[in-house]
């Protein structure tokens, strides 16, 4: 008797189970009316395209320091026209930056002037900005002969 009430509740589960893996088409809809949501990985959003325009063009705007800001630190970033002026708490530094392109990939470097002539130990920066354009980092070489220098990450403003 157990057995055979176990063996029922099995199936009845496995039954359950293969209703609800059907398929429709995308034309059909419930009988509500309204049109059934698609899981379709090969459609993208519209605002996951990738911004259009140089590296240094989608680089220009207002950028804020992602972490804990400290005396080295550069909390603001503003962008235009290839020119960057960098702010913090006790740094404010201006550069150039100079598109460059490397196994084919577009990048850009920097170097700050710095007022005082300290750079928080930053040397040569490298520009890397997300694809949907949210982030960027300047990944720097640091002083020359060093273990490396910071990498400063911002968020649009």
């Amino acid at each position: 008797m157990r057995k055979a009430r176990w063996t029922a509740v099995a199936t009845l589960a496995v039954a359950v189970m293969a209703a609800g893996c059907g398929s429709e088409s995308a034309d059909e809809k419930p009988a509500d009316g309204r049109a059934r949501a698609t899981t379709d990985a090969t459609k993208k959003p519209a605002e996951a395209a990738a911004p259009q325009g140089t590296l240094l063009e989608r680089a220009a705007g207002t950028w804020k320091y992602i972490a804990t800001p400290g005396d080295t630190t550069l909390d603001t970033l503003v962008i235009k026209d290839g020119k960057a002026k960098a702010e913090g708490a006790k740094l404010s530094c201006t550069g150039t930056f100079v598109p460059v392109t490397k196994d084919g990939k577009e990048s850009a470097t920097i170097t700050y002037t710095c007022q005082g002539g300290k750079d928080g130990g930053r040397g040569l920066g490298h520009l890397k900005v997300k694809p949907d354009g949210s982030s960027l980092v300047i990944d720097f070489d640091g002083p020359a002969g060093g273990w490396g220098g910071p990498v400063d990450s911002y968020r649009r403003a």
